[in-house]
């Protein structure tokens, strides 16, 4: 009979067979095969030694064991495809893998208030107004991780080919192309930089008001400082305030609707955008899509366009 460690190399296979670099969830199975073994289970994926290894260990969260519970469940899907005999694991038995927080979706109006409130901060070291204005423009221009954009070096921009390079990010290193005014930015940035501090020792792109690294604890103290430029408009802020991360959110959702607007194929596109983002799996980047009013609007054209055409199909 076969093993649980078989059922998962067999499903690692399968999944990088597709081009699918499948690291996380493959050293979260294999974590599954070796506790089943440990435990003496012999035989394929069943519900009892499923939420025997997601319960297992002390101190996880609900979240955690719902995740654990969920990956031996797709693994036992897989094995289903080819033997229908095996055990059907039950989805969501142990609820949901994690709850989204509405993400704060910026407008262009927002960045550049933004922008202009992180240029203003007061202070006598202008390398931290500096470096907190640059990296809101970042981080909307390319919709890179926070700590993507601080960990990047002087090195890492090609200007000559137009590229960023994100190095070691979730295990995954990438290049990114950028715009022309993208690129511009970044000169107009390091000039003035090197003009505050011309004999800097430090290679970070992103400098803290001392010419050290910027730190993300630093860029997000900072963030709290000048974010509430954003109130006093009609501007409901549910569960949380906006974060640096939602630049991420607003970028992904952004140009899906320019997209849309500008007629192209999005279905086609949105592997391309996955791959820009850093995600091993595209299900990661829609994740990052939100209720923005013109994305509304547009799915809800598509979908009237959708019906009209299976009206006149019936006829």
């Amino acid at each position: 009979m076969v093993s649980i460690s078989e059922q998962v190399e067999d499903f690692i296979s399968y999944k990088r067979g597709l081009g699918i670099l499948f690291h996380t969830s493959a050293n979260t199975l294999r974590q599954f095969a070796r506790f089943a073994d440990s435990v003496g289970h012999d035989g394929p994926v069943d519900l009892d030694i499923a939420l025997m290894w997601a319960r297992s260990g002390d101190g996880h969260k609900r979240g955690y064991e719902s995740i654990r519970y969920e990956e031996a469940r797709r693994l036992s899907d897989f094995c289903r495809a080819f033997d229908a005999t095996l055990p059907k694991l039950p989805p969501g038995l142990l609820g949901k893998t994690g709850d989204r927080v509405e993400p704060f979706i910026y407008t262009d109006e927002d960045i550049e208030l933004l922008m202009f409130a992180a240029g203003s901060l007061g202070d006598t070291k202008p390398l931290r107004p500096l470096a907190h204005r640059f990296l809101i423009g970042l981080l909307r221009a390319t919709g890179m991780r926070p700590a993507e954009a601080l960990f990047l070096k002087d090195d890492d921009i090609d200007e000559g080919k137009g590229t960023i390079l994100v190095k070691d990010s979730k295990g995954k290193t990438r290049l990114i192309p950028v715009s022309g005014s993208t690129l511009k930015a970044i000169a107009v940035y390091r000039s003035e930089r090197d003009l505050i501090r011309p004999h800097r020792k430090c290679s970070n792109l992103l400098l803290s008001a001392n010419g050290n690294a910027l730190t993300m604890s630093s860029a997000d103290d900072t963030f709290k400082e000048y974010r509430h430029t954003l109130l006093g408009r009609g501007e409901i802020w549910k569960r949380r305030p906006p974060r640096l991360m939602d630049l991420r959110h607003s970028f992904c959702s952004w140009t899906i609707v320019n997209w849309y607007e500008g007629g192209l194929d999005v279905t086609s596109l949105m592997p391309v955008l996955s791959a820009y983002m850093g995600h091993e799996h595209i299900g990661s980047t829609y994740w990052y899509l939100s209720n923005v009013p013109r994305l509304i609007a547009i799915a809800c054209e598509a979908f009237r366009d959708m019906a009209v055409l299976e009206v006149f199909a019936d006829e």
